[in-house]
């Protein structure tokens, strides 16, 4: 428990002198003195605590009435009055339209604040002039003159005090987001925006401190084996309160405008018996409230049977079942004078004042705790978020409320359509009874029937004669769509952010669809201010003071500003993205490129798109370039091992053309030979052919030679005659001194001598010299003997 009290203009004052008070204050609830006066304080300021419960109760019915309504529409249920009216035999069919906006509101507020990449939606960064202790300004003094070499100026020493205390609030801003996690904070936030959404109100309960207790494994050296060893820890602790828990004072419309706020609490035997052993509880008036009412005290608010009726399988039909104890948690002021009339000394001079205390009683106005401002820096442990807020009440408006008119003519329109459609499902007959025969059954009507008819007195009269309604369902569905668009148009939740594949007017383009979904965000920003103000802010803040007075870490605690970064961070990322794309996009020429750093561009659009994981670090291109070169002389000289490859794949292949060509020039030579060859036998044969008759002729010839030899040997008077044959044949006598044969007195052509004709011719003729023919024919037997050419 703190010493300081705050006043109700929430100045924080030093009250050493006043220790007597608070601690009296403080022992009056503990029952460390108990005394009758102590008691009597106790009791009075249970009575009026009792009072501001009966009050908050009643000014908060109508509000309750309007939560059941609102769960009634978010779950398709109708209102009784409804119901009655509508009758057991018509359609009661509900569109459960509200129930989709809640749900599309809850999805698209949680990724605005909490989204996958686990970026903090808070900051907790030093002040522009941190605080420090002189120790550890001279620390850092000292730490500057070292690195420096050199005494540091008033600006060098102001920025190494401003990173020092930076480097603290980031260990406070990892301290705080351990302790989110730790709390399932993500989860309970999540039910606190779905309650916002639903009822109008969301609340969250934060910081209160718990006992946490964890077990870890510790290696035993000397058993050399793992042992669980159980560690207790104090954490913030945070929840979430349902609405129908908390009574606040509904005259006032803010929460900082309250004089008090009821918490209702519902404990086992168990939850609260282990009361007992926190200090802070009154040990004693537990166990003696567990004695007086073993089986619970209980009682059930109004909306609680309304709520068993909403959902008879619900948890809410046994809780009359339970032994179930009521405590009431009180946070709120007590004026001075109250304080005064309950028996405590009040100075005069602040009887005036108002003290901040949290209180805890049961419904017969035993007081089992009583503190003043148990969190020094914080009064109220509530965070609320709302949907749409107004200055009229405390609680807000949700979807249902908003939507609640066009949810009822959605379910109107469906039920005569419905209606109309089952009514004109099919035709209705008239039937004359008249005619039909005895024993027919007039209700059975079905294909194939065969009717019996009697009464024949007048044919024209029909039997059966249907009867067509219409239904107007072609007026009736259009109503539908109108109501529709229009719950578009009040709650700012189109259907197209719900998933819906419009079509028409801009949504029919991917840019159109773009810029419409940009206009949509406009209120989910809004709704993410109201969250940002109302819980991101202030549960930081607290939680930094819940560290800055618990925490055993010195090495986390400065003076830091806490800010929430929802909206901000949600617009600002909006516009940077689109500026960074915008960039990008005019930086994609031949000029500008080369003087831009790519892959830090890329790092920003991506951070700007909540994908930061997708680019490659500085080191990893390195890596990837480094790779890529190994790669790309490994391919450099692969290529040219082919290309080598191919050089030489081309020679072999001109060397084969040439051997080709070689070849086949030999073989062409080859049968150029062949036929030259073949030529030459042949000529071989025809010389050896001319030989042999050569041969053959020179027989003869030297046949014929020597029958002339010898005749002329006879006849010496012929060998003129046969040399002048041969001559004028052309035969010439190489022995001859002229190269020829000796010369013939030459006659007339076609006259011989009468001694060399046949003997009839007896023409005169000088005869020739004895010695001329014998001469001549020795010549030519020699002659043709030797073998010489005739």
């Amino acid at each position: 428990m703190s010493d300081t009290l705050h006043s109700g203009e929430h100045e924080e004052e030093d009250l050493e002198q006043d220790s007597e008070f608070s601690q009296a204050f403080s022992d009056c609830a503990d029952g460390k003195t108990a005394t009758y006066a102590q008691d009597a304080i106790m009791t009075h300021i249970g009575t009026c605590c009792l009072a501001e419960i009966s009050e908050a109760r009643s000014l908060r019915r109508m509000t309750e009435e309007r939560w059941l309504k609102d769960l009634r529409q978010y779950k398709g249920i109708y209102e009784p009055d409804v119901l009655e009216r509508i009758g057991a035999a018509r359609s009661k069919a509900y569109v459960k339209s509200t129930r989709v906006k809640v749900k599309t509101i809850d999805a698209r507020v949680c990724d605005l604040l909490f989204p996958d990449n686990t970026e903090k939606n808070f900051s907790i960064s030093a002040t522009d002039s941190p605080s420090l202790d002189d120790e550890t300004k001279k620390e850092i003094f000292a730490s500057v003159v070292q690195e420096l070499q050199r005494e540091p100026t008033e600006n060098e020493l102001n920025d190494a005090v401003k990173k020092y205390a930076d480097k603290k609030a980031g260990r406070m801003s990892t301290v705080v987001s351990d302790q989110l996690v730790e709390s399932r904070y993500k989860l309970k936030a999540r039910k606190v925006i779905h309650s916002a959404h639903l009822y109008g109100t969301g609340i969250l309960k934060a910081p209160l401190v718990q006992q946490a207790v964890k077990q870890r494994y510790k290696f035993n050296t000397e058993t050399k084996r793992y042992e669980t060893v159980t560690e207790k820890y104090t954490i913030p602790f945070l929840e979430h309160v349902p609405v129908w828990r908390f009574y606040p004072d509904m005259t006032a419309a803010e929460l900082e405008h309250c004089r008090y706020v009821y918490e209702r609490h519902l404990f086992t035997q168990k939850a609260l018996s282990d009361l007992r052993i926190r200090s802070s509880f009154n040990a004693s008036h537990i166990e003696n409230h567990i004695d007086t009412y073993p089986n619970g005290n209980m009682a059930h608010e109004m909306f609680e049977n309304q709520l068993k009726v909403l959902d008879p399988s619900s948890i809410s039909t046994e809780l009359s079942k339970r032994q179930l104890y009521e405590v009431w948690e009180r946070w709120g002021w007590f004026s001075g004078k109250v304080l005064s009339d309950a028996g405590y000394e009040i100075p005069d001079d602040r009887i005036h004042e108002s003290f901040f205390a949290n209180v805890w009683l049961f419904p017969d106005g035993t007081v089992i705790k009583c503190a003043l401002q148990p969190l020094t820096g914080t009064l109220w442990p509530y965070h609320i978020y709302y949907c749409d807020k107004d200055e009229t009440s405390f609680f807000g408006e949700g979807v249902p409320a908003i939507m609640r008119d066009d949810q009822d003519m959605i379910n109107a329109a469906t039920r005569m359509v419905l209606d109309n459609a089952a009514m004109t499902a099919g035709d209705m007959y008239e039937i004359n009874m008249d005619l039909l025969a005895p024993g027919e059954n007039a209700t059975d009507i079905r294909p194939f029937k065969v009717w019996r008819r009697v009464g024949g007195q007048d044919s024209n009269a029909q039997l059966i004669r249907p009867i067509r309604l219409n239904g107007g369902l072609e007026y009736l569905m259009p109503i539908i769509d109108l109501f529709k668009a229009n719950a578009d148009d009040i709650t700012a939740i189109p259907r197209y952010m719900q998933g819906q594949n419009a079509t028409q007017g801009a949504a029919g383009t991917a840019s159109g669809m773009s810029m419409l979904m940009a206009s949509a965000s406009i209120v989910l920003k809004d709704l993410v201010g109201n969250y940002d103000e109302g819980i991101t802010r202030t549960l930081i803040e607290s939680l930094y003071r819940w560290n800055m007075q618990f925490s055993p870490d010195d090495s986390i605690k400065g003076d830091y500003d806490v800010k929430a970064l929802g909206t901000a961070s949600l617009m600002a990322k909006e516009v940077r993205a689109q500026q960074l794309d915008q960039f990008a996009a005019m930086t994609a020429n031949q000029i500008d490129a080369p003087l831009m750093n790519r892959a830090e561009l890329l790092r920003h659009r991506a951070k700007a798109h909540d994908m930061p994981d997708i680019v490659l670090s500085d080191e990893e291109i390195k890596s990837q370039q480094a790779a890529q070169q190994d790669s790309g002389a490994a391919q450099m000289q692969a290529q040219m091992q082919q290309l080598q490859m191919m050089q030489l794949q081309a020679q072999l292949q001109k060397m084969q053309a040439e051997a080709a060509r070689i070849q086949s020039e030999t073989a062409k030579n080859t049968a150029t030979v062949k036929a030259t060859e073949a030529q030459t036998a042949k000529t071989e044969a025809e010389i050896e052919k001319t030989r042999a008759e050569t041969t053959h002729t020179k027989v003869e010839t030297q046949y014929a030679a020597m029958n002339t030899g010898a005749l002329v040997e006879e006849r010496g008077d012929i060998a003129p005659v046969g040399d002048a044959v041969l001559k004028s044949a052309g035969y010439q006598d190489s022995s001859a001194p002229d190269g020829g044969l000796q010369s013939l007195p030459v006659q007339p052509t076609g006259t011989l001598p009468p001694q060399y004709g046949n003997g009839q011719d007896k023409s005169p003729m000088t005869a020739p010299s004895p010695d001329i023919g014998a001469n001549v024919g020795q010549n030519v037997g020699m002659h043709v003997g030797e073998g010489n050419p005739l």
